[in-house]
């Protein structure tokens, strides 16, 4: 996310242009890349610290289902924006944030261990605020991403609180 806003802001690289377009076949790009692009520094860095936190705790405490965690977290959130999202131009990686904290909230408590459900606690103490997030209010805000991202954290939590071992 680093480099690619270096590539933008510094040498001058228009990358915006591959956000997500919903419906698009030009915005089929921005499924792999929306949500490496973000407008301004203050949009990185309020989705770089969440991502650092939130990933360090999903691949420390769940390490076994960490990665196929965040696939979805990364993919299908996005994809999600593509096939239903308004047409505009989707961009950032508070979807992924989204995901993950949504994944974790609510891993603890399809769960039921101690562990999963401190876990879910501390996140939802945290990170309650991004049950807001979900709902339109500002116009340049992908509140679709985050409400793509929140579908897809509670399907995962859903699906691997079934697993016996994921740690």
């Amino acid at each position: 996310m680093w480099a690619t806003f270096y590539l933008e802001a510094f040498v001058g690289l228009p990358l915006v242009v591959f956000g997500i377009e919903p419906r698009t076949f030009h915005g089929l790009i921005g499924i792999f890349t929306a949500p490496l692009i973000h407008g301004d520094i203050l949009h990185l860095i309020s989705n770089t610290i969440p991502l650092l936190f939130l990933g360090s705790v999903l691949f420390f405490f769940y390490e076994r289902i960490g990665g196929a965690v965040f696939f979805r977290a990364y993919f299908w959130t996005n994809i999600l924006v593509w096939l239903f999202a308004r047409p505009a131009n989707h961009i950032g990686a508070s979807g992924v944030v989204y995901a993950l904290a949504f994944f974790l909230i609510f891993f603890g408590f399809f769960r039921r261990d101690f562990l999963s459900l401190f876990i879910s606690t501390i996140i939802l103490l945290l990170y309650g605020g991004v049950f807001y997030g979900v709902l339109p209010s500002d116009p340049r805000v992908s509140w679709e991403s985050h409400f793509a991202g929140g579908l897809v954290g509670i399907a995962s939590a859903i699906t691997f609180s079934k697993q016996k071992k994921v740690n």
